[in-house]
Parts: C-alpha cells; sequence; structure tokens
C-alpha cells in the first residue's frame, strides 16, 4: 500500500519591521538632540547679571534733578545824596541826616582865610541833621572823608556857612555846609558817633 509522505508544513513566525522611531540608530541621536534643545532653552531663558549691557540695564534710582540755587538777596542800597538816612549815635540817640549836595569847587569861602587846595578841588557837602530819636548834637568833626586811593582828605574848618556844632532837639534841624579839600574822583565820606566810632558811610559820585 502506497502511502504519500507529506511534507510537514513548519509555521514560523515573521517579526514584523520595527518601527523607524524605535530603532536604535534613531533613538540615540534624537535624544541628544532633544537634550541639546533642552538646555539650549534654559541657558538662553536667563541671563547672568555680567552678561546685561549695561544700555540694557534699568537704572536703579534716576538722578535728582539739580536744584535751582536760590538767588541772593540783593543787598540793601546805601545812603545816597538827596536822600536822608538814620545813623546811630550811641545811647539809643538816632540822627536823621541828608546830604541834600555834594559839588567839586574851587573855593569854599570868601573870607580872608581863603586858601587854594592842595589836591585839586574841594568837594562841598551842603548837610542837613535831624534828630530821629533821642537827643543828637551836629559837628563837623563827626564827619570825615578819604579819596578813591584811601588817603584822608583835609577837613577844611572856614567854609563859608559851616555846619554849626551844638545839640539838635527832636523837631529842630541844623544845616550847613561841610568841606574837604580832596583829589577829585569818588569820595566816601564817613560819619562818626560822639566817640568816634563809625556809624555810617556814603559813597559821593566823582
Amino acid at each position: 500500500m502506497n502511502q504519500k509522505l507529506q511534507t510537514p508544513v513548519v509555521e514560523t513566525s515573521v517579526t514584523p519591521p520595527r518601527p523607524f522611531f524605535k530603532k536604535k540608530r534613531f533613538l540615540i541621536p534624537a535624544g541628544v538632540l532633544v537634550l541639546g534643545i533642552a538646555l539650549g532653552s534654559c541657558s538662553g531663558g536667563t541671563k547672568q547679571a555680567s552678561d546685561v549691557s549695561p544700555a540694557a540695564a534699568p537704572s536703579s534710582a534716576a538722578a535728582p534733578a539739580a536744584a535751582p540755587t536760590p538767588a541772593a538777596p540783593a543787598a540793601p542800597a546805601g545812603p545816597a545824596v538827596g536822600a536822608p538816612f538814620s545813623v546811630k549815635m550811641g545811647n539809643g540817640d538816632v540822627a536823621r541826616i541828608t546830604i541834600v549836595s555834594a559839588v567839586h569847587t574851587d573855593a569854599v569861602t570868601t573870607t580872608a582865610f581863603a586858601t587854594a587846595p592842595k589836591n585839586g578841588r574841594y568837594l562841598l557837602l551842603d548837610v542837613l541833621w535831624e534828630t530821629e530819636a533821642g537827643k543828637t548834637s551836629s559837628n563837623p568833626l563827626y564827619f570825615s572823608a578819604k579819596d578813591d586811593g584811601g588817603r584822608k582828605a583835609d577837613l577844611q574848618m572856614f567854609a563859608d556857612d559851616q555846619l554849626p556844632a551844638g545839640d539838635v532837639l527832636p523837631g529842630d534841624k541844623s544845616r550847613g555846609f561841610i568841606a574837604f579839600d580832596v583829589a577829585a574822583g569818588p569820595v566816601t565820606v564817613v560819619i562818626s558817633d560822639p566817640l568816634m566810632h563809625e556809624a555810617a558811610r556814603i559813597q559821593i559820585p566823582g
């Protein structure tokens, strides 16, 4: 009896090919790439303080604006020719003096005592003296003068209608001339109190 030999069928399991993204030759480079991107994003997101340029760094505090310098108060104007001014004569006594006029002239008297000025010309002051408080005394010796170079002028004691020496009661007035032999130019006239301390000064233009 003939029997047919049957060739056994061997079942072989065929492993399907792995997806490309699971292959080792792909996973390693991909992992490196992902890691590089992650590190780059971390380092790019923050900057060290030294990496920030001064121009980009915000100013911590704006510089305060300089405060305007206040203008210095103007110095009070000193006595002037034609304007009365107060002079403290001590012990609460105050004189009110006005240099009514100041002129340069070649002569200050018509008497026999007339002499030519030694320094060029005379400065002739017309002085009005009043008492503002207490009691005061007028006196030509309370007046002195210096030229522009600081040299003391000579008081001419023989000027006509010279300012009299004596008490000036409140409400009264004393008026007369005072003359100085002084060089031409600006002159500083100083008024002293009875103790011969300077109490006021007035500038006479040249």
